[in-house]
């Protein structure tokens, strides 16, 4: 759940959220904090709050998904490649601005992760790089994020599997401290 880190990030308390929206400040504080499910809500409401926070409505369910992990999103995204084929991908990531939708909401995991599959997909594909993303490419992770069977494994096996993975990084990944080591048909 995003919601939360997302105000704090962006330094917007949830009196000026309910203020602004025209919502009961006791219902903001709840979704916020996880004790209302926003799906819960009634349309109009989920509405204001989205227009007070100047999101669409898919953005704030995004931040306010409970169940949203970013191991999710990786897997999501490798099955897009697969099922839409990686030009029609490219093309798809694009077109939508996926890549500046996640770094709005300050999600910064996906979009590095978007831009290095923009970038092997281009490089697989002898596609020119995208200039668009010039200044994001100039930053990383700050941790580097492993695929999330790499410590299950190392407990199982009692090897180093952390070692392995980066063997086998994809290098347009890695550069965002991101390890992912197969993409098609992974």
């Amino acid at each position: 759940m995003y919601i939360k880190q997302y105000l704090e990030d962006n330094e917007i308390s949830i009196y000026k959220v309910a203020n602004n929206a025209l919502v009961a400040y006791p219902t903001v504080f709840n979704i916020v904090n996880g004790k209302v499910d926003i799906l819960n809500c009634a349309l109009g409401v989920v509405k204001k709050i989205a227009d007070a926070l100047n999101l669409t409505i898919d953005e704030l369910l995004i931040l306010c998904d409970k169940n949203y992990s970013f191991n999710i999103f990786r897997s999501e995204q490798c099955h897009l490649v697969n099922r839409m084929g990686e030009i029609d991908y490219v093309i798809d990531l694009l077109e939508k601005k996926k890549i500046d939708h996640f770094w709005r909401l300050d999600m910064k995991a996906e979009a590095f992760y978007l831009l290095a599959m923009l970038d092997y997909l281009s490089r697989l594909n002898d596609i020119p790089i995208c200039t668009e993303y010039e200044e994001l490419r100039k930053y990383k992770l700050e941790k580097t994020v492993y695929p999330a069977d790499t410590d299950l494994s190392e407990r199982l096996l009692g090897k180093d599997m952390r070692t392995e993975a980066m063997m086998h990084a994809i290098p347009e990944f890695l550069a965002f401290n991101i390890v992912e080591c197969e993409i098609i048909n992974g």
